[in-house]
Parts: C-alpha cells; structure tokens; sequence
C-alpha cells in the first residue's frame, strides 16, 4: 500500500526512500499477459499468447523480431512495448549501418535499459509500464535478458514476466534441466506459461539458435527439426 498523499510526488523519492511513480509502472506490467523465456545449449525460446480483442480483428503478435538474431516480447502496456520495440530496431539498425554488422545482444539490451532509465531520472515524465524480454543469438553465444520498467537488467537460465509469473518462475525452477533439448525446453515454457494463464489464444514460439531468430506457431516449432 502507497502512502496517503504520494500519488502526486511525481519522480520525487517519499521519506522511505522509494519512487512511487516507477512502482505503479511495475505494478502495470504485471499485470499484461505473461510471457516465458528458457535457454539451453546452443539456443533459447520465448513463449507468449497472441491476444485476441475482437472477432472480426487478426491477432495482435506479441513476439516482436528485431534484428536477424534479436527477439522481443513484453508485458504491460501494449504502446509503452511497441515504443521500446520500435526504439531497439532503431539501435540495431543503427549499429548495423555503422559497423556494417548485427548488434550484440547485450549491447543492445544494455542501450534499452538506459532508455527506460531516463524516464524515471524526470518529473514531466512518467515511466514506461512494460518489462521485456529479449532472447538473441551472436558470436558470444545465446542469451536470454529481462529489463524491468527501472532499466534494470537481469540475465539467466529461464524467465517469466507479466501476469502471475511467479507462478511461472516456480514451475521453471522445479522443472528447468541444464541439458533440456530444444523440444523439451518449448514444452517446459509453455507448461510454465499455461500455470500462469489458462487461456485458448493461439502461442506464438520465438526461437534463437545460431545466428538467427525465427518466430513461428507452436505447432510449427515443435514439428521443427533444427
């Protein structure tokens, strides 16, 4: 619970040393459809539920492709995602035509979470209600990123954000193997995404593996050979 009277301390720190306006934004993200990340050797895969608001509407993706090597996926608000998915193929493209090469994955992660940064350091500001994930593939190896609506960047094994992800979370502590194939690892997200959000929306499968990312139906990844 927020103290009385804070709602208005736009970008100012409350005695206890909080910001009240980048809390609310990481209270919107949680609240956006969920979305799974697992790495293994050599590749790694996000999951995510296409969202379905009419009948006579074609699914809104929820898996963004941003460089040949580099996916996105975010929960929160649905503009504050497309801006920061938007902001990070203007980073790769711009790396591409400087260096005439793909952007690393952390590089380009790292530069994401600056621009995040900014919209808490302001008070005409407010910031951006989205957390992201970011799986990618470049000559270091594959990576999997999370950045909170702070900019903060975390790495690792297997993740979740959005809605009832620490749902997901513990399912993929329990289950995640360091050996886990491409297959098992697709199946192991989408248990950990279904335990998070029951839901008839059709999955969309991002996956990065060697040099590349695909994004495909989850019937198609699974019946995939590579």
């Amino acid at each position: 619970m927020l103290p009385r009277g804070s709602e208005g301390a736009y970008m100012m720190y409350t005695p206890d040393g909080r910001l009240v306006q980048v809390e609310y934004a990481a209270e919107a993200a949680k609240y956006g459809s969920p979305v799974v990340a697992v790495r293994g050797k050599g590749f790694a895969v996000m999951v995510a539920r296409t969202k379905e608001p009419d009948p006579l509407l074609d699914p809104m993706e929820k898996i963004h492709m941003v460089d040949e090597n580099i996916g996105i996926a975010g929960a929160g608000f649905t503009g504050d995602i497309q801006l920061l998915v938007d902001q990070a193929r203007v980073e790769a493209q711009r790396h591409r035509l400087v260096f005439e090469d793909p952007i690393d994955v952390k590089t380009l992660v790292n530069q994401l979470g600056q621009f995040m940064y900014q919209f808490t350091r302001y008070g005409n500001v407010r910031p951006l209600g989205a957390s992201l994930i970011v799986i990618g593939s470049d000559r270091v190896g594959t990576h999997i990123f999370q950045l909170d609506t702070r900019g903060l960047l975390l790495s690792g094994k297997a993740l979740a954000i959005g809605k009832n992800s620490e749902a997901a979370i513990s399912l993929l502590r329990d289950e995640y193997r360091p050996d886990i194939n491409l297959k098992g690892a697709i199946n192991l997200a989408v248990k950990a995404l279904s335990s998070a959000e029951d839901g008839e929306s059709p999955v969309e499968v991002g996956i990065a593996k060697g040099t590349s990312f695909k994004k495909m139906c989850l019937k198609d990844a699974l019946d995939s050979r590579e």
